[in-house]
């Protein structure tokens, strides 16, 4: 199962967190935020919850961003249902794009046989 979703263009000057991912089968996934704008600066980071509702920040998912970079996270072995993200603002004027890709495991055989 792979699912791929850009999230619409949008002002990257006010702070905001995204709806959120049902990861469903998904196990391994990853966010990459795509900045552009005059020195476009803030913080980038995952959040991981299981009711859809309640959130928490996940440990290790989150990148500071200064002058327009991008930022890409990656997560191996979610063991949550819900992810999301959370974008806050500290400097500079300009445009946010946020790509998210998930990708299930393999179906693997029992023997060599296939069976």
């Amino acid at each position: 199962m792979e699912i791929f979703v850009t999230t619409p263009t949008t002002s990257a000057v006010p702070d905001f967190t995204s709806g959120a991912v049902d990861l469903g089968d998904v196990i391994n996934c990853s966010f990459f935020a795509l900045l552009s704008g005059s020195d476009v600066g803030g913080t980038f980071k995952l959040q991981g919850g299981n009711d859809g509702t309640n959130f928490v920040d996940i440990s290790g998912a989150t990148s500071t961003i200064t002058s327009s970079s991008d930022a890409l996270i990656s997560i191996s072995d979610a063991g949550y249902r819900y992810v999301r993200y959370d974008w806050n603002y500290s400097s500079g004027t300009g445009n946010i794009t946020v790509t998210f890709c998930g990708k299930g495991r393999l179906p693997t055989t029992r023997n060599k046989t296939g069976k």
